[in-house]
């Protein structure tokens, strides 16, 4: 091979390795308002959990984007729906979480398991509407499907059911949600950053000796394997002796029922924003990553621990669990908000360089291309 052989061969190599997402898409209002109906609205998206549903008006909400989702239970069962009142477009549910009716609490306006105002407060004086005006006027309904803890809506109209767009991850959530039934932990943060980076940076392991190397670098071999399904992926390896050494105390100390299938570590992304991590066969955390703005997206972390004996050693390892995560948590938001910065001072026509160790990037933003409509040039 001549030179100018060997260097048309490495422009050819750096050529593979370069991402599928320009700068711009991180920062940019028309490209999220792409993705909320090219990508999000076609998708089932994890909005919630069950626990949160268990008695007769019990409800969840969510935000993606401009859009505001609420679950409802109606006396057992699940309904989702725009989160709009139809009267003068007042949302309905306000917290994110909560009891009480489908009624909007500007003027009243009360909701049934249709999505009907079944209620409307001196309707005969102020408006005579019949039953069919109130059939028009029904809230936008979603479709719903649960998997173990995991509630799942999806704002399109047609699509796949739930199954057949989780592939193999329905049976890997049905597992986790049997293995670990106690939760321990249930919050909401906003990070400076973009929704991709979010999932960029979830991702892969490349950044862990340099971003956590007293945390997640402490109990993580770097020795992963990848395998993918479709949008989604998996990465399966093993854990440092140190923390192997941990767990096997603390299952001892609350006689942790492990799982076989996955007795050390798994990673899941489940497209377009999941991140699922199980560690010893016995630790769940699961997030769900949701666009806020162009440059602000929304963590939402839960964990959950094992079948145990419920003694007071499982409040102490629920709380070092949580600082674990917690420290891993704010480590990311920190990077994050520092990659986002470099998003926009970046060339537009440069793409990212991901090597090995950042394959699933690559897969997710494969993914993430063939659903987008294709990009202008500006």
């Amino acid at each position: 091979m001549n030179m100018d052989e060997a260097v048309a061969a490495d422009e050819e190599t750096l050529t593979q390795r370069r991402g599928s997402i320009s700068p711009d898409a991180y920062y940019r209002q028309d490209v999220l308002e792409q993705e909320i109906d090219a990508i999000f609205r076609p998708s089932w998206l994890c909005v919630g959990f069950k626990q949160d549903l268990v008695q007769p008006q019990d409800f969840i909400t969510t935000q993606i984007g401009p859009h505001s989702i609420v679950v409802q239970n109606f006396e057992g069962e699940l309904r989702a729906f725009r989160n709009v009142c139809a009267h003068r477009f007042a949302r309905i549910q306000c917290a994110a979480k909560g009891n009480r009716p489908l009624t909007c609490p500007y003027h009243g306006w009360t909701y049934d398991a249709r999505g009907r105002p079944a209620g409307i407060p001196m309707n005969r004086q102020s408006f005579g509407l019949n039953d069919a005006d109130k059939d028009a006027l029904a809230l936008e309904a979603y479709a719903l499907e649960v998997v173990g803890h995991f509630v799942f809506v999806r704002m399109q109209a047609e699509g796949c059911d739930l199954k057949t767009f989780l592939g193999g991850f329905y049976d890997d959530l049905l597992h986790l949600s049997q293995m670990c039934p106690d939760r321990i932990e249930a919050e909401s943060f906003e990070w400076e950053a973009n929704w991709k980076l979010g999932m960029d940076n979830a991702a892969e392991a490349y950044h862990v000796p340099m971003v956590h190397p007293d945390s997640f670098g402490a109990i993580l071999s770097m020795d992963l394997d990848l395998t993918t399904e479709g949008d989604h992926s998996r990465y399966t390896g093993g854990l440092r002796d140190r923390s192997l050494k941990w767990w096997g105390a603390v299952a001892k100390a609350v006689e942790l029922q492990r799982s076989d299938i996955y007795p050390q570590y798994g990673n899941f992304l489940i497209f377009p924003n999941i991140i699922a991590t199980f560690s010893y066969g016995a630790f769940l955390t699961f997030q769900t990553i949701e666009p806020v703005g162009p440059q602000t997206l929304r963590l939402n972390n839960s964990s959950w621990l094992a079948h145990n004996n419920g003694r007071a050693a499982r409040d102490m390892v629920a709380e070092t669990l949580t600082g674990f995560t917690r420290q891993v948590r704010e480590e990311d938001q920190a990077i994050c908000k520092v990659a986002q910065a470099g998003t926009r001072a970046a060339a537009l026509s440069q793409r990212p360089v991901l090597g090995d160790m950042e394959a699933r990037i690559k897969h997710f933003q494969q993914a993430y291309v063939r659903h987008m409509p294709p990009r202008r040039a500006t």
